[in-house]
């Protein structure tokens, strides 16, 4: 038992103190029942009252105080406890739905906004790229164009286009800025931006702003639909192929290396390779692996498609198996 098992009944604690000790006796004065309990004569007496306005005690003939039954003092206290507790729980559910429906609402707007109109589109575009503090990341499918707005000093960008938008705008390396780079990819699900990863831009599809009369822009701050954003273009970028520059057509090629990738465009294996040309494997391994760090690029796959862009394939012979020895147009460098 706590030290005042009635609190939550409403009693005072000299009022929750008395009741008890009036239990264990046959009646009791309140001057003795103040000594007792130790507090003035007084409060003694007002406790006494309390617990008589409250059903619990009665004055006996004999001026002493007697306690009334706990079973029959304390039911009537306990069952309007209990309906008030009844009346709480209501009222906290209600509380509770209005606070979901003011509140929660209030969070999501917060957490995505929509921005209409080109004049206003414009304007949150340029806020969110000038207060970019360390890298921009952006999505342009479609027709290949470099991104809007231009990032702040020192600002990293990564930009992911589509294969079918750079050919038909015509092959292009990433702009010359040391601090951008470009990746392609075969389709891309909607344009996107987003800035330190603590904001998204989701603009109209198509050029400009779109051919609405009146475009729309939803803008995506900090939360699991801004995580899965920034995981979605990290997934795409991982998986795409790096943009090079074409390569210098005065410079100097190896008609090694160039027999070399003409045969792994073909599907030989390094052993098969290194028998035909004589070399060892580990020769055409380092081969391979210098013309991967020429063109930027992770894997064989991508080096393929890199010197299928960059028209490093243009002179090889039909087939594409061995690759002429002469000739300097656009080849891998040795």
């Amino acid at each position: 038992m706590t030290e005042r098992p009635f609190e939550a009944l409403g009693l005072s604690q000299d009022a929750d103190r008395a009741y008890s000790l009036l239990v264990s006796t046959r009646g009791v004065a309140a001057g003795e029942l103040a000594r007792q309990m130790a507090v003035s004569a007084d409060r003694g007496q007002a406790a006494c009252g309390e617990l008589a306005a409250r059903g619990l005690a009665r004055r006996g003939r004999d001026g002493r105080w007697y306690p009334v039954p706990p079973h029959a003092g304390f039911r009537p206290l306990l069952s309007h406890a209990q309906e008030q507790l009844r009346l709480g729980r209501e009222l906290l559910d209600r509380l509770d739905a209005e606070y979901q429906r003011v509140h929660e609402g209030h969070r999501a707007d917060e957490a995505v906004q929509v921005v209409a109109g080109r004049a206003a589109i414009a304007r949150r575009v340029a806020e969110v790229q000038g207060a970019a503090a360390r890298e921009i990341t952006s999505f342009v499918p479609g027709a290949a164009a470099a991104p809007r707005g231009a990032a702040p000093a020192g600002v990293r960008r990564r930009v992911v286009f589509e294969r079918a938008g750079l050919e038909a705008a015509g092959a292009f390396g990433p702009p010359g800025d040391p601090l951008t780079a470009g990746r392609v990819t075969g389709r891309l699900p909607a344009r996107l931006e987003i800035a330190d990863a603590e904001v998204a831009l989701l603009p109209p599809p198509g050029d400009a702003l779109g051919d609405a009369a009146d475009p729309v822009m939803l803008v995506v701050l900090a939360g699991p639909l801004l995580a899965a954003l920034t995981a979605l273009f990290d997934a795409v970028w991982a998986g795409s192929v790096p943009l090079g520059r074409r390569p210098d057509v005065q410079q100097p090629r190896s008609a090694l290396r160039l027999r070399v990738l003409g045969m792994l465009v073909s599907g030989s294996t390094d052993a098969a390779m290194a028998r035909s040309l004589g070399v060892a494997v580990r020769t055409v391994q380092r081969h391979v692996a210098a013309m991967q760090r020429e063109a930027g690029v992770d894997n064989r796959v991508q080096l393929v498609w890199h010197a299928a862009r960059n028209g490093w394939l243009d002179d090889l012979p039909e087939g594409q198996s061995e690759g002429r020895t002469e000739g300097n147009v656009r080849r891998p460098s040795g």
